[in-house]
């Protein structure tokens, strides 16, 4: 994640699954969804639930991960076993 991104603004950040032939997910990317536009806006490519949650936080964002996401950040040891209190699996 680059320490120079400028704050999310209302909304709330998802992020969706990487679908890749065969290979294990390293990166996930992450949208801002809102009601007014732009409604769908590319935020960043993560490589954890950490950096979601770090960029969430920055932004006073909610976070939800996709349940596909999340499945395959934990088979890549990137998140914890128990979904943090932050977290919506959606």
């Amino acid at each position: 994640m680059n320490q120079d991104q400028p704050s999310v603004p209302s909304g709330y950040l998802h992020v969706m699954p990487q679908y890749e032939n065969g290979a294990p997910a390293r990166r996930w990317n992450i949208y801002q969804l809102r009601d007014e536009p732009p409604r769908i806006m590319l935020v960043a490519s993560i490589a954890s639930c950490d950096e979601a949650r770090r960029l969430a936080a920055q932004g006073h964002a909610p976070l939800h991960i996709a349940e596909r996401a999340w499945q395959q950040m934990l088979a890549a040891g990137v998140a914890p076993r128990h979904t943090p209190k932050d977290v919506t699996i959606a």
